[in-house]
C-alpha cells in the first residue's frame, strides 16, 4: 500500500507566511498601549517571516535534489513514485492556499476579519505569488519524469539452427513502468490546470458582480483584482502548455540503494521542519489576533479625537 508523501505538511507552511501579507500598520501611535500592541504585532510578524522563509528554502532544496535525479533499472520506479506523490502533495497546498486567498478576496467584497482593504489586497497578494510558486514546482518535478521512447518490446539474445532467440528488452519494461507515473501525472496536473481557470473565472463573474452599488474606492479596488484575475487565467494557459509539450528534463540515474536513501532523507528532513510548522501555527494564530485587535484600538482612537 503506497504511503502519503510527507510534504503534505507544506499545507501549513503557506498559511503562516500570509501573515507578511496583512501586516501593513500605519505609523506608531502616540498612545504607550498602542505602542505596546504595535510592537507586539512587529514581533509576531518578522519571527514568522523568519520561520517562513526558512522552511521556503529548505523545500526548494527538496525539491531541487529530487528532480534532479530519475529511476534506473535498479531503482525501477521509486524515484518516480516520490515524485508523483509530492506532485500531489504539492497540488493540496495549492487548494489550502486558494481557499485562505479566496477568504481574502471576500473580505475585499464584504469586510469581515477585521483588516483594512490594504491588508486584505496584500494578503491576496502574496497567495497569488505562493500559489504560482506552487504551481511551477509542480511543473518542474513533472517535467524531470521521463518520456516515452520507442524501445522495441524483444531483443535478440541469440542464434540457434531454429532461428533467432529473443527476451523482454529490459529498457522498454522499464519505460512501461515509469511513464505510467509520467501519464498520470500529466493528466493529473492538466486537470488541475483547467480547474483552476474555472475558478478563476468564476472569480472574476464574482468580483465584477460587486461592482454593482460599490463606491469609487472600492470599484477601483475590485478592478484592480479582476485584472490580476485576468493575469493569473493567462498564466494558467501557458503553464498548461508547458506541462503537455513533450519535453523531458534530463536526469542523472540512480539505484535502488541511492533512491531508498533519497527517499529517507526527504523523510528525516519533512520531520525536522514539522517542529516549525507547529511554532508557525502558534505565531500566526497569535498575529491574527494581534492585527485585528490593533486595527479596532487604532479605529477607537481615531473616533475619539474627532471634534
Amino acid at each position: 500500500m503506497r504511503h502519503k508523501h510527507p510534504l503534505h505538511l507544506l499545507t501549513l507552511a503557506t498559511a503562516f507566511a500570509a501573515c507578511s501579507g496583512v501586516s501593513c500598520l500605519a505609523a506608531p501611535a502616540p498612545n504607550a498601549a498602542l505602542d505596546a500592541r504595535e510592537q507586539r504585532v512587529t514581533l509576531l510578524r518578522d519571527e514568522i517571516k523568519a520561520l517562513d522563509q526558512g522552511i521556503e528554502d529548505r523545500i526548494d532544496v527538496l525539491l531541487g535534489a529530487l528532480k534532479s535525479v530519475g529511476d534506473s533499472k535498479d531503482s525501477r520506479s521509486k524515484v518516480a513514485r516520490m515524485k508523483e506523490d509530492t506532485i500531489t502533495a504539492l497540488k493540496r497546498n495549492i487548494e489550502y492556499i486558494q481557499r485562505k486567498r479566496d477568504a481574502l478576496v471576500e473580505e475585499l467584497r464584504r469586510p469581515s476579519l477585521g483588516l483594512t482593504e490594504e491588508q486584505a489586497k496584500r494578503g491576496v497578494a502574496f497567495f497569488n505569488e505562493r500559489i504560482e510558486k506552487r504551481v511551477a514546482q509542480i511543473i518542474a518535478i513533472q517535467k524531470s519524469l521521463p518520456t516515452h521512447k520507442d524501445y522495441e518490446r524483444y531483443k535478440v539474445t541469440g542464434d540457434t539452427w531454429a532461428g533467432p532467440t529473443y527476451a523482454v528488452n529490459e529498457d522498454f519494461t522499464q519505460n512501461q513502468r515509469v511513464t505510467g507515473y509520467t501519464n498520470s501525472s500529466r493528466k493529473a496536473i492538466e486537470d488541475g490546470l483547467r480547474a483552476s481557470m474555472a475558478r478563476l473565472d468564476q472569480q472574476k463573474r464574482t468580483l465584477s458582480s460587486a461592482l454593482t452599488g460599490a463606491d469609487a474606492a472600492h470599484a477601483a479596488a475590485l478592478r484592480t483584482e479582476i485584472a490580476k484575475t485576468d493575469a493569473l487565467i493567462a498564466e494558467r494557459r501557458k503553464q498548461l502548455a508547458t506541462a503537455l509539450a513533450p519535453v523531458e528534463t534530463p536526469t542523472r540515474q540512480i539505484g535502488a540503494r541511492e533512491a531508498a536513501d533519497l527517499d529517507k532523507a526527504l523523510r528525516t528532513s519533512i520531520e525536522d521542519l514539522r517542529r516549525d510548522f507547529t511554532a508557525l501555527f502558534a505565531r500566526y494564530a497569535s498575529f491574527v489576533q494581534e492585527v485585528a485587535g490593533l486595527n479596532a484600538v487604532k479605529g477607537a482612537a481615531a473616533k475619539t479625537k474627532m471634534p
